[in-house]
């Protein structure tokens, strides 16, 4: 009996472990979907399509319709995956949209209803426009168009039903409306009233009207998505009181601070939770002080962004020890800039469950958030900056800004409505096993650290980067071409280089060749390998001068000035110094990796 007892033990144990394997696996699917992985969307819902078909079947009654229930469940799972904040929770999520699909279709009509659609019902008064019932605006757009002939169809039980079906979907939402919007609201859809009479008993202004109606319908819409989803927020009155928190933004040693704002960002980050950086450090392990990206189209600054901005976070945050979460995205119905950097993100939705919990999580740890933020002070058009703190009362964030030493606030709508979602949180400092700090000193691992490095600033030099956009229309020069390029744009008769954009690549560019000179300076290397890339690090030196006075002859300010052909050609004189000078430094870099690889090869 004992043994069966432990046979039975160890049984549940290794069911238990199963599970647990499968969940962490799920999890990591979904991750990854949530960064644009298809094939990991795909492997994640192979995993769960037959019973999510057989909760279909379940609630409609019909197998056929159960596929279309799942197809369509599946579509909108994938669009959404970005306003999945727990990844933990994808599965009651997933299911939980199956669950309204396959209602959504009972209503418009089951096999109990001899498949009979309620758009069916629309009179030829409607022009035979037909209502979309996932989309509020339809469902609003076909009550205002039936209110005036309602009355003669009210004999009618199909229409009666739908009706009041519809009256109390929109009342159970309209709890997310001030007093004054709801009555609104209400006075213009229910009571059938024009903006005009409502104007006059509201003693405002018609326009006035019509901006309650569409802030509501806004409100509802959002509402809409919210239940959909299974996002409800918490009700009033409940545990969800009003929160806020403000964390101690510690100052960072760089001064004055580093333009890259990723780099400055991640650097005020890592002060704030007591790790001190050297900006030269984080400067040459994230690889941008040698980074160089130039648009083919003129000279434009948005070469700066394009990068796998997922994968060059989590690549430096790994090299300096640091778990990392993200959330990106991009809104679908908005103009988002730097398309070639962040085509990639999944398509996500304006509501204020996929945004603010994971800003609360990591405030609430003590950890700030990076963001990227659309709304930064002039010159800048855009640039990554560090929310840390949260306002509920009051609904804003406390965040960073390069023009604002004291920062600033942005409201949660503006959070929720920039096109270009990208927050990043530090998770726990990643500790090595005792074995793993036996083979591989500190030491030893910076060395190897600092060799990674080498060898991507000379691939990129040579080769320039690996990350693309799809976008056919995006294309970008990077490396040492894209001196070259830049020279072309100067020295075209039918380009205009663009004076704003000049003027921030130059003093962009003119730092980070500063920061490789002063990286490799403090690379630890030993006799030739040490020399050949200190020499390096006096040609880069130089090259950031050259760089310097480009950026002296074309200051980055705001202005609509053109280039004329004198100052074209001096500026082509700069960059051609620049040029020779990081060559030089490239072929140093080159030397050093093969002294390296010679001292290693003797060893052996």
């Amino acid at each position: 009996m004992a043994f069966e007892a432990e046979d039975r033990a160890s049984a549940a144990s290794k069911v238990a472990s199963v599970g647990m394997a499968s969940f962490d696996r799920d999890q990591s699917l979904v991750e990854r979907a949530q960064q644009g992985d298809t094939e990991a969307f795909g492997e994640l819902i192979e995993q769960h399509r037959n019973k999510a078909r057989g909760l279909a079947e379940r609630l409609t009654g019909d197998p056929h319709m159960a596929d279309d229930v799942v197809q369509d469940a599946l579509i909108r799972a994938f669009m959404h995956m970005g306003s999945l904040v727990d990844t933990s929770r994808f599965l009651p999520w997933f299911y939980r949209i199956v669950r309204n699909q396959a209602n959504m279709r009972m209503r418009r009509g089951g096999p109990h209803r001899n498949e009979r659609p309620f758009v069916s019902i629309s009179s030829p008064e409607t022009n035979g426009s037909r209502v979309d019932w996932e989309d509020l605006d339809s469902i609003l757009y076909y009550l205002a168009r039936t209110a005036t002939d309602a009355a003669m169809r009210e004999q009618d039980p199909a229409e009666h039903l739908l009706r009041k079906e519809i009256y109390e979907t929109i009342h159970a939402l309209l709890h997310c409306l001030s007093r004054k919007e709801r009555d609104i609201f209400k006075a213009y859809f229910f009571r059938q009233l024009s903006p005009d009479e409502i104007a006059e008993m509201y003693r405002m202004t018609t326009g006035s009207i019509y901006t309650y109606i569409h802030r509501s319908r806004q409100k509802l819409r959002n509402e809409h998505i919210r239940v959909t989803l299974g996002l409800l927020p918490e009700k009033k009155g409940g545990s969800g009181l009003a929160r806020h928190k403000l964390l101690d933004l510690r100052s960072w040693q760089a001064e004055p601070p580093v333009m890259s704002t990723f780099i400055s960002s991640i650097g005020r980050m890592l002060a704030s939770i007591g790790d001190q950086r050297e900006a030269a450090e984080l400067m040459g392990v994230s690889t941008f002080a040698f980074r160089m990206k130039l648009s083919d189209k003129t000279t434009f600054a948005d070469g700066i962004y394009v990068f796998d901005w997922r994968a060059t976070l989590q690549g430096l945050m790994r090299e300096i020890g640091y778990e990392i979460s993200v959330l990106c995205g991009q809104l679908a119905d908005s103009p988002v800039p730097l398309l070639g950097a962040v085509e990639r993100f999944p398509v996500v939705l304006r509501i204020e469950e996929a945004v603010l919990p994971f800003i609360r999580r990591h405030i609430d740890a003590g950890r700030p958030v990076l963001y990227f933020d659309t709304l930064v002070t002039r010159p800048y058009v855009h640039e990554w900056s560090v929310i840390y703190g949260y306002d509920d009362r009051v609904r804003v964030v406390h965040l960073t800004d390069p023009i604002r030493p004291e920062g600033k606030t942005l409201s949660y709508d503006d959070v929720i409505n920039n096109p270009v979602r990208f927050l990043a949180g530090f998770g726990s400092k990643l500790e090595q096993t005792a074995g793993e700090t036996a083979r591989r000193p500190r030491e030893t691992g910076t060395r190897e650290q600092a060799l990674r490095t080498i060898r991507f600033a000379i691939a990129y030099a040579k080769h320039g980067c690996e990350y693309r956009p799809r976008t056919s229309y995006l294309n970008y020069t990077s490396g040492l071409a894209a001196y070259d390029r830049w020279i072309d744009h100067l020295r075209s008769p039918h380009i205009a280089p663009n004076r704003y954009g000049m003027g921030q690549l130059s003093a962009v560019y003119a730092e980070a060749k500063r920061y490789a000179a002063l990286y490799l300076r403090g690379v630890p290397l030993e006799g030739e390998a040490m020399r050949l890339a200190m020499l390096a690090s006096v040609a880069y030196e130089q090259a950031a001068d050259a760089m310097a006075e480009l950026s002296r002859l074309v200051p980055f300010i705001r202005t609509s000035e053109v280039l004329p052909p004198d100052m074209r050609e001096v500026c082509v004189e700069q960059l051609e110094k620049a040029k020779a000078f990081e060559s030089a430094a490239v072929g140093y870099l080159e030397k050093s990796i093969a002294v390296k690889a010679g001292e290693e090869g003797s060893r052996q």
